[in-house]
């Protein structure tokens, strides 16, 4: 069969014309819709479900059978990477997928620092020009302005609008510059906003926040799911891409670039403004994030001595970067610290200030690719390790982003357990928090032992009626029902045996990693002064499920601090002081890497924190 069929992905009504045989998640890709998915569409994930609404696709397929049941069969859904198009058809994108933020900042989040960003706005009542006052237009828009940068340049684009602009109201014209040159005249009625947006490239969220440059005020939050994840789950498996694939880097890079142009333009429609009103994009993300989108490349990232192509902060203009902002404006990507501990990093010290702080002072940045920063007083120690996406809700079997549905707390009901979701709607899954409160209380129920093995009911006695009830299946199979079918949108909400397993490879990396910084730097867990846990759900932790599970040493509870999407108020911060700036270049230079993985201690205590306490 050959020839070409329509796609049509509801509800935003978009097109895409692919060949006959193309799957679903590829004619998404093509369609500029984002399809959930971390297995880099080999079916073994289970997250990129869809609805056939009509149209003619191909048969289930025994992966599609095995991971989505039949209740969820029955209602029409199927896995994107499987189901291959045979005719036109209309695909409705399920609510699971629906993004909500919880990467909003609150007005307590980004601290208070001096206004002194890079782009200024001014308002100006330029002098005409006379047969005594024969000063070129420019130099006279110079002279009227206060705080003249030394070495004041315009862009061609300036200079060919100045004379007309100048002269439309009587030298009333409102100017705008990016460090030290004119970027945008004209006249005062026409005044333009100064925006700016600061982009958190996550591997599994990218968030951009629209920032007012002339107050230095946080307008609005746009976030969804990095369209990377399609080709992987983790920075490893899209490098693996990116060397693999004919233009792969270009792929990746186009897929960025496109969700923040996307997420840029939902920011600025919310105020009312267009994208060229904004001048400035700050930008953070881990060292593979910060590569793929300046196109630089990644392979060597992934192969010892993992040396970065460049770890220094980095300014280009929009326009050659395909930004869909201001073309004459700039964006400035903060330093990164090595191959695997990268610019979101810095942008958690800088916004926790934690190298100005009296005492020691762990930070610790959950998302796929774990960055932990220590501050013994004197030196400043980073490392990372691979958690995985598991707390981030990806490999995990129910797993999702914070929607309306997500079980995001799991509560001890005397013998039983009882959940919450999201917008107290039926469960759909389970996101982060929710996990880290799911596998304490399973502990302390007695399902879960110390080894990580879901009990067998029938043979444990200490358990009591009710829980037992949860488990079902038998060996690997084995899972414990968080929330039953009474409860819960599309059939039960389970956590399996494998998913414990996830939760504790990613729980032991980031013990054993925060255990060696500590012995490194000659303290102890009761030395620190606090634990900051930052990550898009860093908020949103129970402290107490995060110590029940080992995640941490056992520090007092009351140390353990979240202080959520903390990278992106770094990139705040860089965005409206240049003085930040300069911290976060201090913050690289003075940074101690210290590479973990490859030693036995690490390995040894890696095997020693896979138990739960």
């Amino acid at each position: 069969m050959s020839g070409y069929v329509t796609v049509t992905f509801e509800p935003a009504g978009v097109r895409a014309t692919v060949p006959v045989g193309t799957n679903l998640l590829e004619a998404g890709q093509q369609a500029g819709v984002e399809i959930a998915g971390s297995c880099g569409g080999q079916g073994t994930c289970g997250e990129c479900q869809v609805v056939v609404a009509n149209g003619m696709v191909s048969e289930l397929t025994s992966q599609e059978r095995k991971l989505l049941g039949r209740e969820l069969i029955e209602e029409g859904v199927r896995l994107a990477c499987q189901t291959k198009l045979l005719g036109d058809a209309v695909v409705r994108l399920p609510s699971v997928q629906e993004v909500v933020v919880r990467k909003a900042l609150t007005a307590e989040s980004v601290r208070l620092v001096p206004l002194a960003p890079n782009v200024r706005h001014y308002d100006l009542n330029v002098p005409a020009p006379s047969i005594d006052d024969q000063r070129s237009d420019l130099r006279r828009l110079a002279d009227a302005m206060t705080e003249q940068p030394s070495d004041l340049t315009a862009t061609v684009q300036c200079l060919r609008s100045l004379a007309t602009a100048l002269r439309a109201e009587d030298q009333q014209i409102a100017v705008t510059t990016v460090g030290s040159q004119v970027v945008d005249v004209r006249p005062a009625s026409k005044r333009s906003p100064a925006l700016g947006v600061a982009v958190d490239i996550g591997t599994s969220t990218v968030a951009v926040y629209l920032v007012d440059l002339e107050t230095g005020k946080h307008l609005v939050t746009a976030a969804g799911q990095n369209p990377q994840t399609k080709f992987g789950a983790d920075v490893i498996s899209r490098i693996q891409y990116a060397n693999s694939h004919d233009d792969g880097l270009t792929t990746l890079r186009d897929a960025i670039v496109a969700a923040i142009n996307r997420l840029i333009g939902q920011a600025v429609a919310e105020v009312d403004a267009t994208p060229a009103d904004v001048y400035e994009a700050t930008i953070v993300g881990n060292t593979c994030m910060h590569h793929v989108f300046l196109g630089l490349e990644p392979r060597y990232l992934a192969q010892s001595p993992y040396v970065p192509v460049t770890a220094e902060s980095f300014s280009v203009s929009a326009d050659r970067l395909g930004l869909e902002m201001n073309p004459q404006g700039n964006v400035f990507c903060l330093p990164c610290i090595a191959g695997f501990v990268g610019a979101d990093t810095v942008g958690v010290i800088v916004a926790s200030e934690l190298t100005r702080r009296d005492r020691p002072t762990l930070a610790i940045d959950i998302g796929t690719n774990g960055e932990i920063a220590l501050w013994s007083g004197e030196r400043l120690l980073t490392a990372s390790c691979a958690a995985g996406p598991a707390f981030e809700g990806a490999q995990i079997h129910q797993g999702m982003r914070a929607a309306p549905g997500a079980i995001d707390e799991v509560f001890l009901n005397g013998d039983d357990l009882v959940v919450h979701t999201i917008d107290d709607q039926p469960a759909r899954g389970i996101c982060g928090s929710g996990l880290f409160d799911a596998m304490a209380v399973l502990l302390e129920l007695g399902l879960v032992d110390a080894r990580g093995h879901i009990v067998d009911s029938r043979s444990s006695g200490a358990l009591s009626s009710a829980a037992a009830r949860r488990v079902e299946g038998e060996g690997n199979e084995r899972h414990v029902v968080l929330a039953d079918a009474g409860q819960s949108a599309n059939g039960p909400v389970v956590l399996t045996q494998r998913d414990v397993r996830e939760i504790q490879l990613a729980k032991s990396a980031i013990r054993a990693s925060t255990e060696m910084l500590l012995e490194m730097a000659n303290l102890g867990p009761h030395d620190l002064d606090e634990a900051l846990i930052a990550g898009a759900f860093g908020n949103f932790i129970n402290p107490a499920s995060a110590l029940r599970i080992g995640l941490l040493p056992e520090v007092i509870e009351d140390k353990i601090v979240g202080i959520g999407n903390a990278a992106g108020v770094g990139a705040i911060l860089a965005l409206v002081s240049k003085h930040e700036r300069d911290y976060a270049r201090q913050v690289a230079e003075m940074a101690e890497h210290i590479e973990l993985f490859r030693s036995s201690d690490f390995q040894d205590r890696f095997a020693e924190y896979m138990t739960f306490p």
